[in-house]
């Protein structure tokens, strides 16, 4: 029911918004994007058959066609293309972002593959001397012999995750209300979150083996509300922002095995004032997508953050601290954590270019093991990037 409510409250918006439309408004075309280059230098205890340094680089670039009717009605759409390969030196180009939209005094609605209300406006740490809002980007460094990654990091994209991206960017449609005295809320439906583009996948979820203990990180009919709120006041400024995601699971082929279903949330808040700016955030996937037998004693998935900046002109300093905590890959009895300080600087060169410099010492320890070695692990990473945004 929530769904159909939610889809259809944004058709009733377009069809209000409508109105009289000018079916020949021309469209205006903006081409814009962003590009990083990365060297990075980690020294950890777990270092085996690694090397301390490699680089790394992104480009993507973000093309907007918008048109305005008669009425006010302002309607286009967003494509963001990415170079963006992997591994053993493969090549590829892909497009992440690709919707449609139309916005007015109703508000904006987004159709197509982008992303949740929460993602799009969650409010967390500051952190503007990391590139381009990838506040996650430290545990691509950490050795791949480490227990940080798999597991249900693929539920919330990884363990440093501070908004809900459950919804993995899938085909969804998303509704941001106007912001009155500060305050905007919001919302979204999603089909399936391993669907999207001109896919079309009509087929409920197919039940999982309940193999002692397990987890999925597939849903059907995922909701979510929201809402945030930025103002300012005699020079204080205020950020604050809370979100609610649910979704149905698949069900076990075992006989007293279920599996969780999506209830995921949010909630963060910052304070800022004279160039300086204090903030955290708490992200809660709690068992979702986690299979539960008699015997399963689970532990929740979760993340806190808590950080400080200050900003003089094109100079930004600040820190923060990290904790996330999940049960794992759920096979063994156990949990897994991963602490992270974080020290960073950056210096805008010229508009739209900046360098940065980065410090993490990170603590992973696991309960779980592989073969006969524990997977704990610490370590130090040091990077330095330049960054484009056009």
């Amino acid at each position: 029911m929530n769904r159909y409510l939610l889809a259809g409250c944004a058709a009733a918006a377009l069809a209000l918004g409508a109105g009289a439309a000018n079916a020949q408004a021309k469209f205006e075309v903006k081409v814009g994007g962003d590009a990083y280059f990365e060297g990075g230098y980690v020294n950890e205890d777990r270092d085996e058959g690694a090397r301390s340094v490699d680089f790394r680089n992104r480009f993507r670039v973000i093309v907007t066609p918008t048109a305005k009717a008669d009425n006010g009605l302002e309607y286009g759409g967003r494509i963001r293309m990415r170079a963006n390969s992997g591994a053993n030196n493969a090549r590829t180009m892909d497009a992440d972002r690709g919707y449609i939209f139309a916005q007015g005094a109703f508000g904006q609605v987004q159709m197509g593959v982008t992303n949740s209300f929460n993602d799009a406006t969650y409010v967390t740490a500051p952190q503007d001397y990391l590139q381009l809002g990838i506040y996650d980007g430290v545990a691509a460094w950490i050795g791949q012999t480490s227990d940080i990654g798999g597991g249900l990091a693929g539920l919330n994209g990884s363990m440093l995750s501070q908004s809900l991206v459950v919804e993995n960017n899938a085909t969804k449609i998303v509704y941001f209300s106007p912001r009155f005295a500060g305050l905007q809320v919001g919302a979204s439906y999603t089909p399936r979150n391993d669907d999207s583009h001109a896919s079309v996948n009509r087929a409920d979820l197919t039940p999982v083996t309940a193999t002692g203990r397990g987890f999925s990180t597939t849903f059907e009919d995922l909701v979510e509300v929201g809402a945030n709120y930025s103002n300012t006041f005699g020079g204080v400024s205020l950020k604050a922002s809370a979100g609610y995601y649910w979704g149905s699971a698949a069900g076990t082929t075992t006989v007293g095995a279920s599996v969780e279903d999506l209830n995921a949330w949010q909630v963060g808040a910052q304070v800022g004032y004279a160039g300086f700016s204090l903030g955290g955030s708490y992200t809660d996937f709690g068992e979702s997508g986690q299979i539960q037998t008699a015997t399963s004693d689970n532990e929740k998935s979760r993340l806190w953050v808590v950080g400080a900046q200050y900003t003089a002109g094109p100079i930004v300093v600040g820190a923060n601290y990290k904790s996330g905590k999940d049960a794992g890959s759920l096979y063994t009895a156990g949990d897994r954590t991963l602490e992270v300080y974080e020290f960073g600087a950056g210096y805008t060169v010229a508009p739209g270019l900046t360098l940065q410099a980065q410090y993490d010492y990170f603590k992973a320890e696991s309960d779980l093991s592989s073969a006969a070695a524990d997977l704990d692990n610490d370590g130090h990473v040091v990077l330095l990037r330049t960054v484009l945004a056009f």
